[in-house]
């Protein structure tokens, strides 16, 4: 690959290709369970690797937005292998549950943390005494699992602070489980 830098024109053709897609590809990111505090790396890592691969910058768009989803989507992959979480959804629960299956390798997340009744009542419990505003979102987007759109009509609020929600719920809830001292 060569060591090629972009002109002018390639520049003002990136910079528009990076507005257009920027906001669907952290909103993908989210979709794909990337922390919200890793989201920005992860897009910035998509258009890094569609740069340096050197991806004409005249595909039309919709050639343009597969191929960053294809990036993103690897991008995703690599983040969750990287910080060793999969999700819960892809491991069948016989493989889950093999002895062949190394316990540091087993995902970790918050259906596989809730295994006891203790735990789970301690969450219900932290749930329970959340601002309305926060377990209002997650009651009804984390443990009745209703799509983004739905949960933003119930509440009449934005997308972008259902997500903000959510993600402060899950910081909130992750910091209270590393807890030691917690159930």
């Amino acid at each position: 690959m060569m060591d090629k830098r972009m002109d002018t024109e390639e520049r003002e053709r990136f910079d528009a290709m990076y507005r257009e897609f920027q906001t669907p590809l952290r909103k993908m990111a989210y979709v794909n369970d990337v922390p919200v505090d890793y989201i920005d790396d992860v897009v910035q890592d998509t258009f890094v690797a569609y740069a340096r691969y050197d991806y004409s910058l005249s595909l039309p768009l919709d050639n343009m937005r597969m191929l960053l989803i294809k990036i993103l989507k690897s991008r995703c992959m690599d983040f969750h292998r990287k910080m060793k979480c999969r999700s819960y959804g892809e491991l069948d629960e016989k493989t889950y549950n093999s002895e062949d299956y190394p316990e540091r390798d087993k995902a970790w997340n918050l259906a596989s943390y809730v295994s006891s009744k203790e735990r789970c009542q301690a969450i219900m419990n932290e749930i329970d005494n959340m601002p309305e505003s926060w377990r209002e979102v997650a009651v009804l987007k984390m443990l009745q699992g209703r799509p983004t759109k739905e949960v933003c009509a119930i509440l009449d609020i934005s997308e972008k602070a259902c997500y903000s929600r959510v993600s402060r719920i899950r910081k909130y809830l992750e910091q209270l489980i590393s807890n030691e001292n917690w159930p």
